[in-house]
């Protein structure tokens, strides 16, 4: 038996969770669920989708049987593949959702490098932004106060420090 991979499994559960499955298919995706969270937490959601179609599918039904309206009153019954048709559609959009859920891009961890350059552009827009404040106060450096804030503003957009930039040029 070859190992399947999480997509190769998804792409089963339905299946799985219907009874559809060989023998030997069912064994390897009930083994790959015992060793795999994410798998297994999907076919709990697929479970748990299911079974919301089937109340409210029992539901419509039991609330369709228990009105009693009089006969002066005219009404449209609402014929009994109209709630199979609109269960049918609520579990398709169900297993949409679910796929889409399930094929949702991983988020990339940050790597040391990265984490790094944060903290060195951090630290340099914060001391050009000091330095900026400090000459802020004098009446003849009014211009290079403000392409300093504009090169904080350009170099190191996603900073604090280009934040109170933009306020500043404002």
């Amino acid at each position: 038996m070859t190992e399947k991979s999480c997509r190769e499994i998804h792409q089963m559960l339905v299946d799985y969770a219907d009874g559809q499955l060989s023998p030997s298919q069912s064994s390897e995706v009930a083994e790959h669920l015992a060793g795999c969270r994410r798998c297994s937490d999907a076919l709990k959601a697929l479970q748990r989708s299911l079974e919301l179609v089937q109340v409210v599918w029992e539901d419509g039904w039991a609330d369709a049987q228990a009105i009693h309206i009089s006969k002066r009153v005219k009404t449209r019954e609402i014929p009994r593949w109209a709630y199979a048709t609109a269960a049918a559609v609520l579990a398709v959009a169900a297993c949409w959702a679910f796929w889409h859920y399930l094929n949702r891009p991983a988020p990339q961890a940050l790597t040391v490098a990265e984490i790094e350059r944060r903290i060195t552009d951090e630290g340099m827009a914060a001391r050009l932004l000091a330095t900026a404040e400090l000459l802020a106060g004098k009446p003849y450096a009014e211009e290079l106060v403000k392409s300093q804030y504009n090169y904080i503003v350009e170099r190191y957009p996603s900073t604090e420090a280009a934040a109170t930039a933009k306020t500043r040029i404002r």
